[in-house]
């Protein structure tokens, strides 16, 4: 039986039960935006009577507080108290809106890049711009002092910024997939950089005696082995 068999015999056995359940889902709002909402609709198509309440937060992971069924964050395991399932690791790469990817032209280099407004995402646990740096580090590019440029706490303000023109992103491969699709972002290269950080779904280990926590996470994790 694969990943998608066992999810949907779970979710039978939630159907047969005749309950309305809502379950509590938090998580980034860059993660909720680029990757959960795009995919929910598959979700509500397969699970009758399980609703997610979602809860987009820039806060931190606190375990001992954790007060939804499921987080889906981003990270290093293990936390204390806590469950953790890898859902996808995070690979860097250069993105920024079509027509700066025309004006810079084909395979720019790491240098003309360095000349760019450079977008990073103020990512806990990491240098501002060090996203920057792991990248420009595998091109063999020394990057001197600090990198300037534009820098959010939201990921997802970076993306925004960089579909709008206003310089290039260091973004998230996992999470662009849309935007790559519609054209709305460009990747300027081939070359990707594996984070130190990858998305977890993050549960108590007690409840999973809810037949529902545990068929979200198993969608949730198949769906991640999907791209």
């Amino acid at each position: 039986m694969d990943s998608f068999d066992r999810i949907g015999a779970t979710i039978e056995g939630l159907i047969e039960q005749d309950t309305t359940q809502t379950l509590k889902v938090t998580t980034t709002p860059t993660f909720a935006a680029k990757w959960l909402i795009p995919r929910l609709g598959a979700w509500y198509a397969s699970a009758d009577g399980v609703a997610v309440h979602l809860d987009p937060t820039l806060s931190y992971l606190d375990p001992d507080g954790m007060e939804a069924d499921i987080a889906l964050r981003c990270g290093v395991p293990p936390w204390p108290g806590v469950e953790a399932d890898l859902i996808a690791p995070i690979h860097l790469t250069p993105l920024c809106s079509r027509d700066l990817a025309e004006r810079l032209g084909p395979s720019p280099s790491p240098d003309t890049l360095l000349q760019q407004t450079l977008i990073h995402a103020d990512i806990e646990g990491h240098d501002l711009g060090e996203e920057w740096r792991f990248w420009f580090e595998d091109a063999g590019v020394p990057v001197p002092g600090d990198i300037q440029g534009l820098s959010f706490r939201d990921p997802s303000l970076a993306f925004q910024a960089a579909i709008d023109g206003v310089g290039i992103a260091m973004g998230y491969l996992e999470l662009a997939t849309q935007d790559l699709r519609d054209g709305r972002l460009v990747r300027l290269s081939e070359r990707k950089v594996r984070h130190p950080f990858s998305y977890w779904v993050v549960y108590r280990k007690e409840r999973l005696r809810d037949p529902s926590v545990v068929a979200f996470r198993d969608w949730v994790l198949a769906v991640g082995t999907q791209g």
